[in-house]
């Protein structure tokens, strides 16, 4: 647990879940001083992980959270997680599909249950893209 001593406000102090887990923040991502954006950031990291651990997948993953540009309208970001399986596990594709669905669906009800979600983070981030990589 990490305590405030100032009012001085660090992303670090929300970031708990990559000290535990294989998690990369892009530098972007690390300079977004907003609390609410990375309270909601845990939240939604914490929901993957809990579905990663219904299907036994949490160890064998690397997650990189990261603002994208659009290719075709540059000054618009989209907020994208990836999760990458590991070659550790095979899954088969049926497997693999039902994995992105919970993690997919699972987040959206998340984000939907989230009652004091900002409105600015929401309209100025969006809700995540999730992407699901297999590495073979």
């Amino acid at each position: 647990m990490v305590t405030e001593t100032t009012d001085a406000y660090s992303p670090e102090q929300f970031d708990v879940s990559s000290s535990l887990y294989n998690v990369k923040m892009s530098l972007e991502i690390r300079a977004i001083t907003n609390k609410n954006f990375h309270k909601f950031l845990n939240e939604i990291l914490s929901e993957i992980f809990f579905q990663l651990t219904k299907f036994e997948k949490k160890d064998n993953v690397e997650i990189s959270v990261e603002l994208s540009r659009d290719l075709e309208v540059p000054e618009w970001r989209e907020f994208v997680i990836t999760v990458k399986l590991l070659p550790m596990d095979y899954m088969d594709d049926e497997e693999f599909f039902t994995l992105w669905k919970e993690i997919d669906g699972s987040v959206r009800d998340r984000i939907s249950s989230i009652k004091d979600v900002d409105k600015e983070v929401l309209e100025k981030y969006g809700k995540p893209i999730i992407i699901l990589e297999k590495d073979e």
